[in-house]
């Protein structure tokens, strides 16, 4: 078990972060291990499995037969096997779906033991460089370091993913402490995943939005060329019809009664509250402020006031994106 001797800090906006490493406990880690892996794969997801670079990562939705997602995820190869990160709480779910048509592929899906870090942060390449030999850059987003495995991820800052053995991650601990690191958990990753415009799909919300209505298409998680899979047909008629109503914001106000997923907030239409969009995701920040990752209709006016629902003294204003 990764052992912490400092506190646990409070999430902060991405501008002001110090160098922090993160225990993304919150996420987990599947192995992809068989001869028919990626022909399975390619027929389950709306990525082209086939064209994947080992050096790189893809964001990737897997959905059901009405292509509504069941999960997004980050796919990658890790010592010659595809494995993919996605949120802890629908691990269970998803592996019980992803497995269904399974039974006449030689595959196997398993939850990694691997230890599951972020860095990011103030210099954390260059604290990076005094660990390990290989970082991985803009032009190399993935690489193996022996038994450890490191993604770099350009948005909102630059910040890595680490892969390795909780032997390995105490020692990266030790490092980091000797260069003033603080500690966070998986909220501060969380508010990077929504500063970044990257879609947090937990239980509430399975089943209930196609990949455009969260943005996937603009974060390339979409082949509309590669040949079937599960939720293709409606997918790729609501991008050849253009008929999809809907898009992923982030926003940032203050309230008293941070959403939960699935709920619903409330934006001022002619002097009146009236209900709108469904909440992915939301993080208090330490400065007060809330970030709220909602689906909301593509036709919303920027400068919309919202507020969590009854939230007499709450407001929200929609930010920009990196996309």
């Amino acid at each position: 078990m990764l052992t912490y001797n400092l506190p646990i800090k409070q999430p902060i906006e991405s501008m002001y972060l110090p160098l922090t490493l993160m225990y993304l406990d919150d996420w987990a880690l599947v192995s992809v291990s068989g001869p028919d892996s990626i022909k399975y794969l390619q027929s389950q997801l709306t990525l082209d499995v086939a064209k994947i670079n080992p050096a790189q990562h893809y964001i990737a939705a897997h959905c059901n037969s009405y292509g509504k997602i069941l999960s997004n995820l980050r796919l990658f190869y890790n010592n010659n096997n595809i494995n993919y990160i996605i949120r802890r709480k629908i691990l269970e779910i998803q592996l019980a779906e992803i497995k269904k048509y399974a039974i006449f592929s030689k595959v196997k899906f398993s939850d990694s033991k691997l230890l599951l870090l972020g860095l990011a942060g103030f210099q954390a390449k260059n604290i990076l460089h005094k660990i390990f030999k290989m970082i991985p850059d803009l032009q190399l987003p993935l690489v193996q370091n022996d038994e450890t495995t490191i993604l770099w991820i350009k948005n909102p800052i630059e910040r890595f993913i680490i892969l390795t053995t909780y032997k390995k991650g105490n020692f990266i601990k030790e490092k980091l402490m000797n260069n003033k690191v603080q500690f966070s958990d998986s909220k501060q990753w969380l508010a990077l995943d929504i500063e970044s415009g990257i879609p947090v799909i937990d239980p509430q919300n399975i089943g209930r939005f196609i990949p455009q209505s969260v943005n996937l298409q603009i974060l390339n998680a979409i082949n509309f060329e590669k040949g079937c899979y599960i939720g293709q047909e409606t997918i790729a008629r609501t991008h050849y019809l253009k008929t999809n109503k809907h898009m992923m914001y982030w926003l940032e106000g203050k309230t008293d009664n941070l959403p939960l997923a699935n709920e619903s907030l409330e934006i001022m239409v002619n002097n009146r509250w009236q209900c709108t969009g469904r909440v992915l995701a939301s993080v208090k920040l330490n400065s007060g402020l809330c970030w709220i990752q909602v689906v909301m209709k593509k036709d919303i006016k920027l400068n919309s006031v919202i507020r969590v629902q009854k939230d007499e003294n709450g407001y929200f204003k929609i930010k920009q994106l990196p996309y």
